[in-house]
């Protein structure tokens, strides 16, 4: 009787055990993922529509990636070019399919980060050219965050638990090989088992570090090393934005002529999206647009003063975005209506509604989603 009892309360006991794991698996949450970005009314859904349909229709490959160019190119570069697919297209479109609650189309991207993409080691390939997957086994922290977030965005809302399985493998594939010395670096290559030396500040998704601090504690120092680079990299209150790239080894900024805005913009966006964007950096911003009537790509970092007159869909992106972030609507259509300027709005255009040259025919992915995020 007595072993009866003993085995009926072993059985009780694995039994309540199995359901506590159970409620707990159903019912863990990141927190604060909304908090990320703050939702404004869409006046705007023509153009993004627009936009939407041409990449959807000119720029996803026959496997469901998207091309990094409109024109293809045989050639492989340094760079990615042509109809290479980069991590950092996908990690964009996941994002907003995400956000837009587009679960199947999401999936798809998802399957194919997985399929082609995902390393043994848990890190992402950062380009491939379909039917030739080796191309690199180089991965980019930046890219692998972006997925890592849009992972984060898509488990919350839709709590399928494959979407925390390949966040796993990628959070576990990041803390083994792209971390040195609680820094996060810019990319781990395989192929020589090296993980880079350097951080570039724009690379450091400060949002995306803190969510993944659920998952392993390790990135509560990456997270505070990462912010002290960033702090410590604040250029002048004349150009009030910021270095592009750490030492580790050496302990210091590599110095540069100039500052290519995007990356600085990329860094201000991160800041602002966990509320510690230097009011400064927001001024410098709002005097552009109001006072200059433009943002441009290269800037002295002596002087402050724009190197060149180019303008950026990127760039108009990304600040728009910041603009959300703090809540300035007023900001956020000024920076649309830039963005705005620079869309293809010929409709016999095989280009119509893309950002890109209409006589190069040069249109790049990394563009228009970054509009298609700041819609």
């Amino acid at each position: 009787m007595r072993r009866f009892i003993s085995v009926f309360i072993a059985l009780t006991l694995i039994g309540v055990g199995v359901l506590l794991m159970y409620k707990y698996s159903r019912s863990f949450k990141f927190k604060g993922v909304q908090e990320s970005e703050i939702e404004f009314n869409n006046s705007f859904i023509f153009e993004e529509k627009a936009c939407l349909n041409f990449i959807e229709r000119e720029m996803v490959s026959e496997g469901g990636g998207i091309y990094t160019n409109f024109l293809d190119s045989d050639n492989v570069q340094p760079y990615a070019s042509g109809h290479e697919v980069l991590s950092e297209s996908e990690g964009l479109i996941m994002i907003y399919y995400v956000k837009n609650n587009k679960k199947e189309k999401f999936d798809l991207h998802y399957e194919y980060v997985n399929k082609n993409m995902l390393l043994d080691s848990g890190l992402i390939r950062w380009r491939i050219r379909e039917g030739n997957k080796d191309l690199s086994k180089s991965s980019a922290a930046i890219d692998d965050l972006r997925i890592a977030r849009a992972l984060i965005y898509a488990y919350n809302l839709w709590d399928d638990r494959k979407y925390l399985s390949t966040l796993k493998k990628i959070n576990k594939g990041l803390i083994r090989y792209s971390v040195k010395d609680d820094y996060l670096t810019d990319y781990y290559e395989e192929n020589f088992s090296y993980t880079s030396d350097q951080i570039t500040l724009s690379y450091m998704d400060l949002f995306t570090i803190k969510q993944l601090s659920v998952l392993d504690k390790e990135w509560n120092k990456i997270y505070e090393k990462g912010l002290e680079v960033i702090r410590n990299g604040f250029i002048s209150d004349s150009l009030p934005l910021y270095q592009k790239t750490y030492k580790i080894s050496e302990g210091k900024y590599i110095k540069e002529d100039y500052i290519n805005i995007i990356d600085s913009m990329l860094v201000v966006m991160h800041l602002s999206e966990v509320g510690l964007a230097r009011r400064e950096s927001i001024e410098w911003i709002r005097n552009q647009i109001y006072d200059r009537e433009g943002i441009y790509s290269k800037y002295s970092i002596e002087t402050g003063e724009p190197l060149d007159t180019q303008e950026s869909t990127a760039v108009y992106a990304i600040a728009a975005r910041i603009a959300k972030n703090i809540g300035d609507k007023s900001l956020h259509c000024e920076l649309i209506e830039k963005m705005l300027a620079l869309q293809v709005k010929d409709k016999g255009s095989r280009l119509y509604g893309s950002f890109g040259d209409i006589r190069t025919l040069k249109v790049y992915s990394f563009d228009n989603l970054q509009a298609l995020l700041a819609f």
